[in-house]
């Protein structure tokens, strides 16, 4: 029987689309603040299993419930982990502004550039706090224990390299391009200096241009006061 995409599922396929990548961004952007405080239907987004869902009294959600229960050594990795995850989410926007910055370089000055390689930079280097504390993490809990929790860090950890793999291609492959833009900053350094110099030429000229018309305009004025007082007098 031949597969027909009727308009109802054409809307399903891209409703499961949006779906799926919103959980995609959620578990590469969100912080542990957030999500140990999200209500449970906004915990399903994020599509983890949540493993059996019984009632129960305890507050939060389901992940939430999960760290609570965590004790220890167990305990201390999961709250050094949280801690290194949310230091460098806070700062995923500034990360793909840089991003963005250096794959469009046009219209960006070499500062902001070479702002963008140090931000890029840092990331390299401060997202591996990620991996080392991460995959510990996961290794110290259980099959047992804290199954949505262990999804989310190998999934955040998944994302990581991800975006280091990108960083470190784009870093290595816009090498030329930085040259290029730093010969052309100092090609037209000079060229600048000349220009401030005219234009600050200009201003002086203009200012004695002015001084002169002025002392010109008191003495024509003083000839003529002398001139009509001449003939008052004559």
């Amino acid at each position: 029987m031949a597969f027909i995409m009727t308009p109802e599922r054409m809307v399903a396929i891209k409703k499961r689309q949006a779906e799926i990548q919103e959980s995609i961004v959620l578990c590469a952007t969100a912080p542990f603040s957030r999500v140990t405080m999200m209500e449970q239907a906004e915990l399903r987004k994020l599509m983890l299993n949540l493993g059996v869902q019984r009632p129960t009294r305890e507050p939060g959600n389901t992940m939430r419930r999960e760290i609570m229960n965590l004790h220890g050594e167990k305990f201390h990795a999961y709250v050094k982990y949280a801690e290194i995850w949310d230091t460098v989410v806070h700062q995923i926007d500034a990360y793909s502004e840089a991003e963005d910055h250096l794959r469009n370089m046009k219209g960006h000055t070499l500062e902001e550039l070479e702002r963008a390689v140090h931000r890029l930079k840092h990331f390299l280097e401060s997202s591996m706090e990620v991996l080392n504390h991460g995959y510990p993490l996961i290794c110290m809990l259980t099959e047992h224990e804290a199954l949505s929790l262990r999804q989310l860090v190998a999934a955040q950890g998944e994302v990581t390299i991800s975006r280091q793999d990108r960083y470190y291609y784009l870093l290595k492959s816009i090498g030329c391009k930085m040259r290029a833009v730093r010969v052309r900053e100092a090609v037209s350094k000079p060229f600048k200096c000349c220009h401030a110099e005219v234009k600050k030429l200009c201003r002086k000229f203009r200012k004695a241009r002015k001084k002169m018309v002025k002392k010109w305009k008191k003495a024509r004025k003083a000839r003529k006061a002398k001139k009509a007082d001449g003939l008052f007098t004559g």
